[in-house]
């Protein structure tokens, strides 16, 4: 009974003592548990300044095309307002007349008169056609520029990391039409199937396409430069892949060196002349994509230039 006592004890003691010990085991993990949340909040607010920080590089870089952008529709617009007002000063003989009849100082005799001598150097006709058409170019020139400042502000403002549901049409479009000055100097072909839906940040998703189709610009002017018949294309295509969203960025530029594929999404890497570019276009893309749970990889085409193919994943 005796040697039954002192057994149970020692199995007490044991079972305490591995208690003791997977009590403390348990509050270290739950330290190292909350530090590790602390590292991961930190790499994120990290990754969202490079990311912001890439964007205004970006930004910069787009300043110049994009005040050209606007300056298109302003100067139609100041020439338009021009002869507009030019045009009111027209109408207002018209309507003096018109007030006149209606307050009996003109007669009908007196008022038709006065109109035929008003048609003889002002044609009614010519004069309700013209302002209908400035009104429409004004009205087409101030929805541009406030479309362009949309999407500038859209793309620049900090956004609070929320994922939504949206067309990855939409992401190429924004992207496209901020980079329109820039793209214009490429034949650009956009096939992008509809209802391709998928979740994440649009505003992160616009930044990494638009650094891949600065990169695919790019080369393509520079091949340009040394062939001046060269003529520069640029396709995007956006389908349905498995449960995925496969997009392709396809240009005929003048290519990477096989050796240096390997490291384009490097941070810091960069094929361009020491003080060109960040060398974190593509780097900053990457993540991006990776964020989304997608995969990005670049390779060269057989007949030039380079197809940056990216896979999304869908939500339906």
């Amino acid at each position: 009974m005796q040697n039954y006592y002192k057994a149970y004890l020692r199995e007490k003691q044991a079972r305490d003592e591995l208690e003791q010990l997977l009590e403390e085991k348990t509050s270290k993990l739950y330290t190292l548990n909350v530090e590790l949340e602390k590292k991961l909040e930190q790499l994120q607010q990290q990754q969202l300044a490079v990311v912001q920080s890439e964007k205004m590089a970006t930004l910069g870089t787009l300043s110049a095309g994009v005040a050209h952008e606007i300056n298109n529709p302003l100067a139609y617009l100041t020439c338009n307002l021009d002869t507009l007002t030019s045009y009111s000063d027209d109408i207002a003989l018209y309507l003096r007349a018109v007030t006149k009849l209606i307050n009996n100082e003109y007669s009908f005799a007196e008022f038709k008169i006065e109109v035929e001598k008003l048609q003889q150097t002002i044609s009614t006709s010519d004069l309700i056609q013209d302002v209908s058409d400035i009104s429409e170019d004004c009205i087409e020139g101030c929805q541009r520029i406030s479309k362009i400042v949309a999407n500038l502000l859209d793309f620049a403002k900090p956004k609070i990391v929320t994922n939504t549901e949206f067309e990855i049409k939409e992401v190429i479009d924004q992207a496209t039409q901020l980079l329109e000055n820039r793209l214009k100097q490429l034949q650009v072909n956009i096939d992008c199937e509809p209802e391709l839906l998928i979740e994440g940040n649009k505003a992160n998703l616009t930044q990494a396409f638009i650094n891949i189709l600065v990169n695919a610009a790019q080369s393509c002017l520079e091949k340009r430069e040394m062939n001046p018949q060269y003529r520069a294309t640029l396709v995007l295509k956006a389908h349905k892949h498995n449960n995925t969203a496969l997009i392709q960025v396809i240009d005929n530029g003048k290519g990477i060196e096989e050796s240096s594929i390997s490291k384009v999404f490097d941070p810091f890497f960069s094929t361009k002349p020491l003080g060109e570019g960040t060398g974190m276009g593509l780097a900053v893309a990457y993540g991006i994509i990776s964020n989304h749970q997608g995969v990005i990889s670049l390779s060269n085409n057989r007949d030039g230039g380079v197809t940056v193919s990216i896979k999304i994943p869908l939500t339906t």
